[in-house]
């Protein structure tokens, strides 16, 4: 009897009562995380009734051995001040964090975690491996936003959401994804079903003149995502920006796109990481909410 009662209404019905969760990876150095971007998470998880974890990541900068130091600036005395500036900023980040949530009505729980300097990009990665999403900022003119966006995306295992400077988040009404048949297109697909399902409508781009896509892909996928309940329909355009990236995201804003859903492009090549065209693109300069996954 016990074990029909835990499993009363089946599985559907499980799968509607769990509750997404988000992670907000909040940096406190050499920059500190934007009141947007905590602006934005919360929103964002208030829009899909999910339960938002920011983590304010704190450095821990290893000291110069004496013989060093003594030839340089006062530098114990400087590295002190860095690790103050950087717990006084989580100190900041977590009560803003929390004073948007408790004002929107979103579930938030905060956490701090201090890591190295140089292991700073890594740990938010670790971090958001327990969570369904990651929430990231991604700003031209702050490449530290960039570096975690990077880490997140390629070394955590989940999708995450870049919002651009200036964005707002809001409902996504009109959802376009960036399809070449691709594993990592594929993937990016899976990750946004909960956001694919509940949009109004979706469109499947495909971009040709860049590389040679399969037949009938987006079309196809279309298909397959009509016989699912979805309201999408396929569209294609021809790639006459500069970059792939730029290309992509001006089509989907053509379109209307509330959000752009493309697979993340990445191989390593000796010791440097070598990104695709059109990922490289988009985190060079997102121009809408852009959902990438790996």
């Amino acid at each position: 009897m016990e074990i029909d009662d835990c499993n009363r209404g089946g599985p559907r019905e499980m799968e509607q009562d769990m509750t997404a969760q988000y992670f907000l990876p909040l940096a406190t150095y050499p920059d500190s995380s934007s009141g947007l971007i905590m602006s934005n998470a919360v929103t964002f998880a208030g829009y899909y009734s999910a339960h938002l974890h920011a983590c304010a990541l704190t450095v821990a900068i290893p000291h110069i051995p004496n013989a060093w130091s003594s030839l340089l600036l006062d530098t114990p005395k400087m590295i002190e001040h860095a690790e103050i500036l950087s717990r006084d900023r989580a100190a900041t980040l977590v009560s803003a964090a929390t004073n948007l949530a408790a004002s929107a009505e979103v579930e938030l729980s905060c956490r701090t975690v201090k890591t190295a300097l140089p292991l700073l990009h890594d740990t938010a990665a670790t971090e958001a491996r327990f969570f369904d999403l990651a929430i990231l900022e991604c700003i031209a003119d702050v490449p530290d936003t960039r570096i975690v966006a990077e880490a997140v995306i390629f070394g955590s295992g989940r999708p995450a959401i870049i919002f651009p400077k200036k964005t707002l988040a809001g409902p996504i009404d009109h959802l376009v994804i960036a399809w070449d048949g691709s594993r990592a297109a594929a993937r990016a697909v899976n990750d946004a079903n909960p956001f694919i399902h509940k949009a109004k409508r979706v469109s499947v781009l495909s971009v040709t003149g860049e590389k040679p896509l399969p037949e009938p892909s987006g079309a196809h996928l279309a298909e397959i995502l009509v016989s699912s309940g979805v309201n999408a329909s396929s569209t294609a355009a021809r790639f006459t920006s500069s970059s792939i990236g730029l290309s992509i995201q001006q089509t989907a804003l053509e379109l209307g796109a509330d959000i752009l859903v493309m697979g993340g492009f990445g191989h390593s090549r000796l010791r440097d990481f070598v990104l695709g065209g059109a990922t490289d693109g988009v985190l060079h300069e997102p121009l809408l909410p852009v959902l990438m996954s790996h």
